[in-house]
């Protein structure tokens, strides 16, 4: 489950990449507002991320907008796969130093360490 950090830069992404795809198109916020049938301050919000676009809305305007709706789901797979790896390299990190500090091979986890991306 995302936090309430990760649900704010995923909003505001997606509403980069509605913008980004409304401006491609040459549509203004009122044009897209009067197709999904919601107000210009909606299209304003969901562009600055400030609401949240419900799944039906996305799906209309990604048809309006002509862009496949993963192209705009991709900060999402973004955001998930930076916390999973961040997770990840701080679980080996603490653990390759617990070994370098009391195992046999202790140099050769220093060294690992000194040389790769997982540092103390």
């Amino acid at each position: 489950m995302l936090n309430k950090e990760d649900q704010d830069i995923f909003y505001k992404k997606l509403g980069e990449l509605i913008r980004a795809a409304r401006k491609k198109s040459g549509l203004t916020q009122d044009d897209v507002a009067d197709h999904l049938g919601l107000t210009r301050i909606s299209i304003v919000n969901f562009e600055q991320g400030t609401q949240k676009i419900q799944l039906h809305a996305l799906l209309e305007l990604s048809g309006l907008l002509n862009i496949n709706v993963g192209e705009f789901l991709a900060p999402l797979y973004v955001i998930t796969t930076k916390n999973i790896t961040l997770k990840t390299e701080k679980s080996i990190t603490k653990e390759v130093a617990q070994l370098a500090d009391k195992d046999l091979g202790a140099e050769i986890l220093k060294g690992f360490l000194k040389y790769s991306k997982y540092k103390k």
